[in-house]
């Protein structure tokens, strides 16, 4: 755990180091939304799977019956799968929409647009190959064409996170910071159970906000397993790997971040 918030702090100081040298540049970069590279550029992995690229923007790992998908969510189709909780910014400070995963409809003033507080994917699982299979979902990472390593949010952080929301535990704060969880606890891959034989499982692994300067990624998962003794123990594993790619545009004033895309 301590190493993981090493790494966010690194990157915030990574960051904080980009903005400024953007600046003096004299433009912004707007990165529009992660899209899979084509089926023939994905990491090629063992005989007799195959990678496929759907149009809706997933990218599948097929091995018989078995199917492991990865998509990028944007904020907003997260926002329209969650309506409710994007457009209620009321309350005490004007506290933000409750959505967990975006900030809502709620729009920066400088840019004009939503900016984004996660970098979301939905990872999809569906068994009809083997008995039980699983993964854990803390152990994916996302790593850069530039070098930076990206590691997903599990319950604890998010606790942590939007404690700090609710002002001394005022009513509707408190609601709101019990509503995310619970949005969260429903909306997120499970983190260690097994997927068996004729079930399909789904939900977000989320990560902190990728970098604007980043416009390559791979989504790793380091280790599926697909073979189990009688005591659970894991006797075949798989690594997967999924590629994504977005555009940078440069612009050079704020007010024009909103028709960068």
């Amino acid at each position: 755990m301590q190493a993981r918030h090493g790494s966010r702090r690194r990157a915030l100081i990574a960051a904080t180091l980009g903005s400024i040298a953007l600046a003096g540049c004299g433009h912004f970069l707007v990165a529009t939304a992660f899209r899979p590279v084509g089926s023939g550029d994905q990491i090629r992995h063992s005989e007799g799977t195959s990678m496929e690229v759907s149009d809706d923007g997933t990218v599948a790992w097929v091995q018989g019956r078995l199917e492991v998908s990865v998509r990028a969510m944007t904020d907003l189709e997260l926002n329209r799968q969650y309506p409710a909780f994007s457009d209620d910014s009321y309350g005490p400070d004007d506290e933000l929409p409750t959505n967990a995963f975006t900030y809502g409809d709620w729009e920066d003033p400088r840019s004009g647009q939503p900016p984004s507080r996660f970098s979301v994917f939905k990872i999809s699982v569906k068994n009809y190959e083997y008995p039980k299979v699983k993964f854990d979902s803390l152990t994916p990472v996302i790593e850069a064409s530039n070098g930076r390593i990206y590691y997903p949010w599990g319950q604890y952080d998010f606790k942590e996170f939007f404690r700090r929301f609710p002002l001394a535990y005022n009513g509707l704060g408190y609601k709101r910071y019990r509503e995310r969880l619970s949005l969260l606890k429903l909306a997120l891959y499970p983190e260690d159970d097994f997927c068996f034989s004729g079930q399909e499982f789904e939900g977000y692994i989320v990560f902190d906000k990728i970098h604007t300067d980043v416009d390559d990624i791979v989504f790793r998962i380091p280790s599926v397993g697909i073979r189990y003794d009688f005591r659970d123990e894991p006797l075949e594993t798989v690594s997967l790997a999924f590629k994504f790619e977005r555009d940078l545009i440069k612009v050079k004033r704020r007010d024009q971040v909103a028709n960068a895309d």
